[in-house]
Protein backbone atom coordinates (compact mmCIF):
# COMPACT_ATOMS: atom_id res chain seq x y z
CA UNK A 1 0.00 0.00 0.00
CA UNK A 2 1.48 3.34 -0.76
CA UNK A 3 2.61 5.88 2.29
CA UNK A 4 -0.03 8.40 1.57
CA UNK A 5 -3.05 5.89 1.87
CA UNK A 6 -2.20 5.46 5.04
CA UNK A 7 -4.50 7.38 6.55
CA UNK A 8 -3.63 6.82 10.44
CA UNK A 9 0.51 7.88 9.82
CA UNK A 10 0.71 11.65 9.32
CA UNK A 11 4.04 11.84 7.00
CA UNK A 12 3.99 15.44 7.16
CA UNK A 13 4.92 15.19 11.40
CA UNK A 14 7.61 13.53 12.54
CA UNK A 15 6.43 9.56 13.51
CA UNK A 16 8.38 6.65 15.17
CA UNK A 17 9.45 3.31 13.58
CA UNK A 18 6.66 1.84 15.53
CA UNK A 19 4.02 4.61 14.53
CA UNK A 20 5.18 3.48 11.23
CA UNK A 21 5.23 -0.59 11.70
CA UNK A 22 1.40 -0.37 13.59
CA UNK A 23 0.34 2.01 10.42
CA UNK A 24 1.70 -1.35 8.09
CA UNK A 25 4.73 0.57 7.17
CA UNK A 26 7.11 -1.70 7.39
CA UNK A 27 11.12 -0.27 8.01
CA UNK A 28 12.54 -1.02 5.08
CA UNK A 29 9.96 1.68 3.28
CA UNK A 30 11.43 4.14 5.79
CA UNK A 31 14.66 3.80 3.87
CA UNK A 32 13.50 4.37 0.49
CA UNK A 33 13.73 8.40 -0.91
CA UNK A 34 10.29 9.44 0.14
CA UNK A 35 11.58 9.94 3.92
CA UNK A 36 14.22 11.18 6.25
CA UNK A 37 15.23 10.83 9.32
CA UNK A 38 14.78 13.97 12.01
CA UNK A 39 16.78 11.76 14.89
CA UNK A 40 17.73 8.19 15.65
CA UNK A 41 14.29 6.11 15.53
CA UNK A 42 12.05 9.18 13.97
CA UNK A 43 11.53 10.17 10.60
CA UNK A 44 9.31 12.46 8.31
CA UNK A 45 8.75 13.30 4.87
CA UNK A 46 11.61 13.91 2.61
CA UNK A 47 9.84 16.95 1.77
CA UNK A 48 9.50 18.57 4.95
CA UNK A 49 11.84 21.22 5.87
CA UNK A 50 14.48 20.56 8.43
CA UNK A 51 13.60 23.20 11.27
CA UNK A 52 13.46 23.43 15.12
CA UNK A 53 10.03 23.04 15.38
CA UNK A 54 10.25 19.48 13.15
CA UNK A 55 13.49 18.83 15.34
CA UNK A 56 11.75 19.34 18.56
CA UNK A 57 8.68 17.50 17.62
CA UNK A 58 10.86 14.69 16.90
CA UNK A 59 12.59 14.81 20.36
CA UNK A 60 9.85 14.67 21.77
CA UNK A 61 8.46 11.80 20.94
CA UNK A 62 11.08 9.28 22.09
CA UNK A 63 11.43 11.79 25.56
CA UNK A 64 9.31 11.14 28.53
CA UNK A 65 5.90 12.86 28.65
CA UNK A 66 6.86 15.10 31.47
CA UNK A 67 9.34 16.47 29.40
CA UNK A 68 10.28 20.53 28.64
CA UNK A 69 12.07 21.71 25.81
CA UNK A 70 14.53 24.17 27.35
CA UNK A 71 17.32 26.37 27.20
CA UNK A 72 19.05 27.19 23.49
CA UNK A 73 16.18 25.45 21.87
CA UNK A 74 13.47 26.75 24.17
CA UNK A 75 15.44 30.57 23.30
CA UNK A 76 15.23 29.92 19.53
CA UNK A 77 11.63 28.95 20.02
CA UNK A 78 10.89 32.39 21.88
CA UNK A 79 13.30 34.25 19.76
CA UNK A 80 14.59 33.00 16.25
CA UNK A 81 17.66 35.40 17.09
CA UNK A 82 18.22 33.10 20.37
CA UNK A 83 21.61 31.32 20.47
CA UNK A 84 22.06 28.38 18.49
CA UNK A 85 22.58 24.90 19.26
CA UNK A 86 23.40 21.86 17.40
CA UNK A 87 21.58 19.86 19.71
CA UNK A 88 17.52 19.40 21.06
CA UNK A 89 17.79 20.29 24.62
CA UNK A 90 14.99 18.88 26.77
CA UNK A 91 14.61 18.93 30.75
CA UNK A 92 12.88 16.86 33.12
CA UNK A 93 12.35 17.65 37.02
CA UNK A 94 11.53 14.17 37.52
CA UNK A 95 14.14 11.31 37.64
CA UNK A 96 14.06 10.09 33.92
CA UNK A 97 16.90 8.87 31.61
CA UNK A 98 17.37 9.66 27.82
CA UNK A 99 20.31 9.15 25.96
CA UNK A 100 21.26 10.18 22.24
CA UNK A 101 23.79 11.79 20.53
CA UNK A 102 21.42 14.38 19.04
CA UNK A 103 19.65 15.73 22.65
CA UNK A 104 20.93 17.44 25.22
CA UNK A 105 19.11 16.45 28.89
CA UNK A 106 19.06 18.40 31.85
CA UNK A 107 17.60 17.50 35.19
CA UNK A 108 16.08 19.34 37.82
CA UNK A 109 15.38 18.21 41.15
CA UNK A 110 12.63 21.59 41.52
CA UNK A 111 9.40 22.25 39.34
CA UNK A 112 10.07 23.36 35.51
CA UNK A 113 7.70 26.48 34.69
CA UNK A 114 6.38 25.08 31.51
CA UNK A 115 4.17 26.88 28.93
CA UNK A 116 3.85 26.65 25.01
CA UNK A 117 5.28 27.64 22.00
CA UNK A 118 4.36 26.57 18.26
CA UNK A 119 2.06 24.14 20.22
CA UNK A 120 5.22 22.49 21.91
CA UNK A 121 6.06 22.71 25.91
CA UNK A 122 9.03 25.08 26.42
CA UNK A 123 10.17 26.81 29.88
CA UNK A 124 8.86 30.65 30.46
CA UNK A 125 10.84 32.73 29.03
CA UNK A 126 12.08 34.02 32.44
CA UNK A 127 13.32 30.56 33.47
CA UNK A 128 15.12 29.98 29.86
CA UNK A 129 16.98 33.28 30.49
CA UNK A 130 18.03 32.01 34.26
CA UNK A 131 19.24 28.63 32.67
CA UNK A 132 20.92 29.97 30.12
CA UNK A 133 23.15 31.79 32.85
CA UNK A 134 25.07 29.04 33.03
CA UNK A 135 26.10 28.81 29.34
CA UNK A 136 26.03 32.10 28.12
CA UNK A 137 28.36 34.88 28.10
CA UNK A 138 27.48 38.01 29.57
CA UNK A 139 27.26 39.75 26.56
CA UNK A 140 25.14 36.96 24.64
CA UNK A 141 22.92 36.63 27.74
CA UNK A 142 21.87 40.25 27.67
CA UNK A 143 21.73 39.85 23.71
CA UNK A 144 18.81 37.48 24.50
CA UNK A 145 17.10 38.86 27.11
CA UNK A 146 16.91 42.26 24.47
CA UNK A 147 15.30 40.32 22.40
CA UNK A 148 13.02 38.89 25.13
CA UNK A 149 11.86 42.11 26.08
CA UNK A 150 11.65 43.39 22.11
CA UNK A 151 9.15 40.68 21.82
CA UNK A 152 6.75 41.53 24.68
CA UNK A 153 7.79 38.35 25.81
CA UNK A 154 8.54 39.63 29.65
CA UNK A 155 9.43 43.38 30.61
CA UNK A 156 12.99 44.60 32.01
CA UNK A 157 11.19 45.15 35.59
CA UNK A 158 9.99 41.75 35.85
CA UNK A 159 13.04 39.66 34.48
CA UNK A 160 15.02 41.55 36.74
CA UNK A 161 12.43 40.50 39.76
CA UNK A 162 12.71 36.93 38.72
CA UNK A 163 16.51 36.96 38.89
CA UNK A 164 16.44 38.27 42.35
CA UNK A 165 14.51 35.86 43.02
CA UNK A 166 15.81 33.09 41.47
CA UNK A 167 17.34 30.20 44.38
CA UNK A 168 18.95 28.37 41.63
CA UNK A 169 23.00 27.85 39.75
CA UNK A 170 23.37 30.83 37.94
CA UNK A 171 21.82 33.41 39.85
CA UNK A 172 24.42 36.46 40.20
CA UNK A 173 25.40 35.75 36.45
CA UNK A 174 21.41 36.02 35.34
CA UNK A 175 21.09 38.98 37.52
CA UNK A 176 23.62 41.00 36.39
CA UNK A 177 22.74 40.49 32.80
CA UNK A 178 18.97 41.01 33.72
CA UNK A 179 19.86 44.50 34.96
CA UNK A 180 21.35 45.19 31.87
CA UNK A 181 18.36 45.02 29.62
CA UNK A 182 16.64 47.66 28.25
CA UNK A 183 13.19 48.31 26.68
CA UNK A 184 13.24 49.35 22.90
CA UNK A 185 16.32 47.59 21.42
CA UNK A 186 15.95 46.85 17.73
CA UNK A 187 19.34 44.25 17.06
CA UNK A 188 21.85 42.24 18.47
CA UNK A 189 24.37 44.11 17.27
CA UNK A 190 23.45 47.34 18.98
CA UNK A 191 23.03 45.68 22.04
CA UNK A 192 26.59 44.64 21.68
CA UNK A 193 27.28 47.65 20.98
CA UNK A 194 25.88 49.36 23.98
CA UNK A 195 27.65 46.88 26.02
CA UNK A 196 30.93 47.69 24.36
CA UNK A 197 30.99 51.20 25.53
CA UNK A 198 29.27 50.14 29.32
CA UNK A 199 31.71 47.25 30.15
CA UNK A 200 34.86 49.79 29.70
CA UNK A 201 33.39 51.94 32.29
CA UNK A 202 31.80 54.64 30.30
CA UNK A 203 28.59 56.26 31.14
CA UNK A 204 25.55 54.17 29.15
CA UNK A 205 24.10 56.17 26.68
CA UNK A 206 20.19 56.28 26.00
CA UNK A 207 18.36 53.23 23.84
CA UNK A 208 16.21 53.94 21.14
CA UNK A 209 15.81 58.15 21.53
CA UNK A 210 12.96 59.64 19.37
CA UNK A 211 12.61 62.94 18.09
CA UNK A 212 9.05 64.43 17.10
CA UNK A 213 7.50 66.58 14.88
CA UNK A 214 5.65 69.54 16.08
CA UNK A 215 2.85 67.48 15.80
CA UNK A 216 3.88 64.30 17.82
CA UNK A 217 4.66 62.37 14.78
CA UNK A 218 7.75 60.57 14.91
CA UNK A 219 10.65 62.26 12.41
CA UNK A 220 13.65 60.27 13.54
CA UNK A 221 15.19 57.52 15.63
CA UNK A 222 18.46 57.32 16.93
CA UNK A 223 19.86 53.96 18.23
CA UNK A 224 22.14 55.15 21.06
CA UNK A 225 22.60 58.76 22.46
CA UNK A 226 23.97 61.42 24.83
CA UNK A 227 21.18 63.34 24.09
CA UNK A 228 23.13 66.12 27.03
CA UNK A 229 25.73 66.76 24.29
CA UNK A 230 24.06 65.41 21.35
CA UNK A 231 25.84 62.50 20.45
CA UNK A 232 24.50 59.71 18.21
CA UNK A 233 26.23 56.27 18.12
CA UNK A 234 24.65 54.27 15.58
CA UNK A 235 25.33 50.47 14.44
CA UNK A 236 25.70 50.54 10.45
CA UNK A 237 25.31 46.48 9.19
CA UNK A 238 25.55 45.24 5.75
CA UNK A 239 22.38 46.52 4.42
CA UNK A 240 23.57 49.94 5.30
CA UNK A 241 25.97 49.16 2.04
CA UNK A 242 23.19 49.63 0.10
CA UNK A 243 22.73 52.51 -2.31
CA UNK A 244 19.42 53.49 -1.70
CA UNK A 245 20.30 53.10 2.34
CA UNK A 246 23.27 54.87 1.59
CA UNK A 247 21.24 57.80 0.52
CA UNK A 248 18.58 57.59 3.22
CA UNK A 249 21.14 57.36 6.02
CA UNK A 250 23.53 60.29 4.84
CA UNK A 251 20.62 62.56 4.45
CA UNK A 252 19.19 61.84 8.10
CA UNK A 253 22.47 62.49 9.39
CA UNK A 254 22.94 65.59 7.34
CA UNK A 255 19.60 66.83 8.67
CA UNK A 256 20.38 66.18 12.00
CA UNK A 257 24.06 67.53 11.60
CA UNK A 258 22.57 71.22 10.99
CA UNK A 259 20.28 70.84 14.22
CA UNK A 260 23.78 70.30 16.12
CA UNK A 261 23.98 66.30 16.35
CA UNK A 262 27.40 64.89 15.94
CA UNK A 263 27.37 61.14 14.66
CA UNK A 264 29.87 58.19 15.35
CA UNK A 265 29.05 55.57 13.27
CA UNK A 266 30.45 51.87 13.72
CA UNK A 267 30.18 48.83 11.29
CA UNK A 268 31.06 45.33 11.94
CA UNK A 269 34.66 45.55 11.54
CA UNK A 270 35.14 47.90 14.68
CA UNK A 271 32.55 46.15 16.98
CA UNK A 272 34.31 42.69 16.20
CA UNK A 273 37.59 43.25 14.77
CA UNK A 274 38.74 46.74 16.15
CA UNK A 275 36.52 47.41 19.18
CA UNK A 276 39.18 49.09 20.94
CA UNK A 277 39.50 51.85 18.26
CA UNK A 278 35.99 52.15 18.39
CA UNK A 279 36.04 52.66 22.30
CA UNK A 280 38.51 55.52 21.52
CA UNK A 281 36.56 57.28 18.85
CA UNK A 282 34.00 57.59 21.08
CA UNK A 283 36.15 58.92 24.12
CA UNK A 284 37.66 61.26 22.12
CA UNK A 285 34.15 62.42 20.26
CA UNK A 286 33.28 62.80 23.63
CA UNK A 287 36.04 65.06 25.01
CA UNK A 288 35.80 67.23 21.72
CA UNK A 289 32.42 67.80 22.86
CA UNK A 290 33.41 69.12 26.40
CA UNK A 291 32.99 65.88 28.24
CA UNK A 292 35.62 65.20 30.57
CA UNK A 293 35.79 61.08 29.87
CA UNK A 294 38.68 59.20 32.28
CA UNK A 295 39.72 56.65 29.60
CA UNK A 296 38.40 53.34 29.27
CA UNK A 297 38.78 50.58 31.43
CA UNK A 298 39.66 47.63 29.82
CA UNK A 299 39.91 45.06 32.33
CA UNK A 300 36.25 43.64 32.04
CA UNK A 301 35.42 44.82 29.11
CA UNK A 302 38.44 42.34 27.53
CA UNK A 303 36.82 39.42 28.37
CA UNK A 304 34.11 39.92 26.13
CA UNK A 305 35.32 42.54 23.29
CA UNK A 306 38.62 41.06 22.48
CA UNK A 307 40.61 42.83 19.30
CA UNK A 308 41.28 40.62 16.62
CA UNK A 309 44.84 40.85 15.93
CA UNK A 310 46.55 39.30 12.64
CA UNK A 311 50.06 38.90 12.61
Amino acid sequence: MPIQQVSSLDITQPFTCKAAADAGVPRHRLRSSGFRPVIHGVYISRDIPDTLVVRAKAALLVAPEFAVLSHETAARLWCPQGPKSARTHLSFSYDAHLSRRELSVHRFTYRLEKTHRHGLPVTTPAMTFMHLAVRLELVELVVFGDQLVKRRLISTVDLISYAEGWENHGRAAGLRAARLVRDGVDSAPETRLRLLIVLAGLAEPKVNHVIYHEDGAIRHRIELVYEEILLAIEYDGRWHDEEEQQAYDEARRRALADEGWTFVIVKAEGLYETPDETLQRIVETMRSLGVEVDDPDLSDYRRYFSPIRVA
